[in-house]
């Protein structure tokens, strides 16, 4: 084993932590997932104000195609990071390095081709998402822009997850907040001032995207910070299949929050007519803001579980899972509480109290809240296998959550239940993946010693 030499981030992933440590070190990757759901909102409050209450709908119909750009950055991240973390721990860094360049040089090419794709096929991709003669009309201009700068939204992605995995993690929420704020400034002046339209909030948006990156040529390239050096070297698909293999998990749930977002947004106008796409917008947002929370920690502790495991201290596995288990409890709580005492303030934020869109929106959220008590243990239970390079589990409990019992809840229960379905679908495919996440963790308890 080559010499193991030990630095900053090797100190923040092995530290001996307990119940309050452990929220410190996760805090600022939660805050930051949290701040990307918050500047996705402020798109849709610009656009309320300045273009129209329909016009949210522009982004939900995007989200599909937002949802394939970020699962492609968020797998070729934590897969990556995994797998170049875990060799860290078994002190290959020579190794971890090369993959790391690997890996950097992998996700721009691939970023091109998206890019390529989605703007040479743009006006059948804007019709599968849902696009109608009311508001092909705000979707178009958000759509153009948006997709035009796909290599921007991948490669923050990626980089946000691997910066954190530096035990990087005040830094990556500084950096996020810096690029949300400047969301917020530009989609004012660019709404407001200068009457761009929607096409105005998707500029800003891009914008804020791009702070990420910037701070990383700081990081990588000029400050040379990093324990890894980003050089030109041969990608090897192997490694690359085992990065998306692994990472896999991650990318199906963002793609099945796409698809089935989809799927929401034609149940909707089914239902509720255009106002009940808008409403959904919303609703979304809220959705995303919750997921966030669990997002965020599970990205930030899934590099220490995969230290640990390559360092094999057994010990702190079992510790970090513990306290993980119990943290997701607490915040699917918390959540619940805040979000219900604040549900009519939050939304008035968008609508208008007493209009269709504000009714239609507070009642779906009312219905769907109780998914926070379940959401936490099942994303944590995914990303634990995931920490662990099980791809092939954690992917199986990404799919079955996001995707196939989620898209069967809303299509039977809307069909039986109508509105009250589309929104209970949430809430009740938490549950029944949370008897299969459980199954699975007891499963493997042994194997990995947590």
């Amino acid at each position: 084993m080559a010499e193991q030499h030990t630095t900053e981030p090797d100190i923040e992933l092995a530290q001996d932590f307990n119940f309050f440590s452990i929220f410190k070190f996760v805090f600022p990757s939660i805050f930051t997932f949290v701040f990307i759901a918050v500047y996705q909102m402020v798109d849709g409050i610009f656009i309320e104000r300045y273009v129209g209450e329909l016009a949210i709908s522009a982004t939900n119909l995007y989200y599909p195609v937002l949802g394939i750009l970020v699962a492609s950055g968020i797998m070729l991240g934590t897969g990556g990071n995994a797998m170049i973390v875990k060799l860290v721990g078994e002190g290959k860094n020579e190794e971890a390095g090369k993959v790391f360049s690997e890996l950097i040089q992998f996700t721009v090419l691939i970023s091109v081709i998206i890019t390529a794709v989605c703007l040479i096929f743009a006006d059948p991709i804007m019709k599968v998402c849902g696009a109608t003669a009311g508001n092909v009309e705000y979707m178009r201009p958000y759509y153009m822009v948006m997709c035009a700068f796909s290599i921007a939204i991948i490669m923050q992605s990626l980089l946000g997850i691997l910066i954190i995995g530096e035990g990087k993690t005040v830094v990556a929420a500084v950096v996020i907040m810096i690029g949300g704020g400047l969301n917020c400034v530009l989609d004012y002046v660019f709404m407001k001032y200068l009457n761009m339209g929607i096409k105005g909030a998707a500029i800003a948006t891009v914008i804020g995207y791009m702070s990420t990156i910037v701070y990383a040529v700081y990081f990588y390239l000029i400050a040379k910070k990093s324990r890894y050096k980003i050089e030109r070297t041969k990608i090897v698909m192997k490694d690359i299949g085992r990065i998306c293999f692994n990472g896999s998990s991650d990318m199906v749930s963002n793609l099945a929050a796409g698809v089935t977002a989809l799927f929401m947004n034609h149940l909707a106008y089914r239902c509720y007519g255009e106002p009940g796409v808008s409403s959904l917008s919303v609703w979304s947002y809220m959705q995303f803001l919750i997921m966030a929370v669990f997002m965020g920690y599970a990205s930030a502790v899934e590099p220490v579980l995969s230290y640990h495991y390559g360092s094999g201290n057994v010990h702190m596995r079992k510790k970090v899972y513990r306290l993980s288990i119990i943290w997701s409890l607490v915040l699917g709580v918390i959540l619940f509480a805040v979000f219900w005492i604040f549900k009519a303030q939050l939304i008035g934020v968008f609508f208008d109290p007493g209009t269709e869109f504000f009714e239609i929106a507070e009642y779906g959220l009312k219905i769907s809240l109780p998914a926070c008590f379940f959401i936490g243990i099942n994303i944590f239970g995914s990303g634990l296998f995931t920490a662990f390079s099980n791809g092939l589990i954690s992917g199986i409990l990404s799919f079955v959550r996001t995707f196939l019992v989620f898209s069967l809840c809303l299509y039977g229960m809307t069909i039986f239940m109508g509105g009250f379905g589309l929104w209970a679908a949430w809430p009740v495919a938490e549950i029944i993946s949370l008897i299969i996440t459980v199954v699975f963790l007891g499963k493997y308890k042994t194997r990995y010693q947590y």
